[in-house]
């Protein structure tokens, strides 16, 4: 698959996950960009034929991935940073303080992972579909609750460093919609009733006239939160067409 080598690249799976935030900062910054999102033929397209071919360029190579140059990125806490520099987006003088917010709410998703998937997928613990509402329920008692609520204690403004949003903020407010998402699927209550903190930081991002076309778009629209392959939790209707692997152009 051929790279478009005048604008940055973003490939990950055709879903939200892990690619929604770093979409989200490419749409926040207006700036363009080339989406490679990897489909139902992602064993053909990617394992076997993109994987070991950006694997010769780094070695650590995986979902997701940004192309910028010679420049080559991967896992996402890095794709993040290295985002957030590139666009003007992060401040050095919050370095420390926002890669503190990446590690936590990767905290927070990786636990998430261990419900949405069954055994065999990333983290996942959940055998059937039939089992995830109970499990979903007690990962938003325990390590939801838990998670936030670090998360509410360790947010400076209204965004997590100050008043504004640094790379570690466009993750925590994927998660925050993806967890509202799986209450209102089984009759829960707000997962962000009595954390103020980050209710006002959802708001203030969803309210962001930098991120409309963002939040209109199929990507936030259409997209599927997790990986309907395999997934117990999509987060979209049963009609959804999940489709092969697209590559393309992003002008912002």
């Amino acid at each position: 698959m051929a790279e478009n080598t005048t604008l940055p690249t973003l490939g990950y799976h055709k879903i939200r996950g892990l690619g929604a935030p770093l979409r989200m900062m490419f749409y926040y910054k207006s700036q363009s960009f080339t989406n490679v999102a990897y489909g139902a033929d992602v064993m053909t397209t990617w394992f076997k034929s993109a994987k070991p071919q950006l694997k010769e360029k780094n070695a650590c190579m995986n979902l997701p991935y940004i192309l910028d140059g010679d420049v080559v990125v991967t896992q996402f806490n890095t794709c993040a940073l290295y985002l957030g520099k590139k666009l003007g987006i992060d401040v050095e003088a919050n370095f420390l303080h926002n890669h503190t917010v990446l590690d936590q709410v990767m905290d927070l998703r990786n636990d998430l992972m261990k419900i949405v998937y069954p055994p065999g997928i990333t983290y996942g613990l959940v055998k059937t579909k039939d089992e995830f509402p109970a499990a979903a329920k007690n990962h938003l008692v325990r390590s939801a609750t838990d998670n936030l609520a670090k998360l509410e204690g360790f947010c400076k403004g209204l965004f997590m460093c100050g008043p504004a949003p640094q790379s570690g903020d466009f993750h925590v407010f994927e998660m925050l919609n993806e967890h509202m998402s799986i209450c209102k699927s089984i009759g829960e209550p707000n997962i962000l009733e009595g954390y103020p903190k980050l209710s006002a930081l959802y708001a203030a991002m969803l309210a962001d006239p930098a991120l409309t076309r963002y939040f209109e778009s199929d990507f936030h629209t259409k997209y599927s939160q997790n990986n309907p392959l395999f997934c117990h939790f999509t987060g979209v209707g049963e009609d959804l067409e999940y489709g092969p692997t697209v590559e393309e152009t992003i002008s912002l």
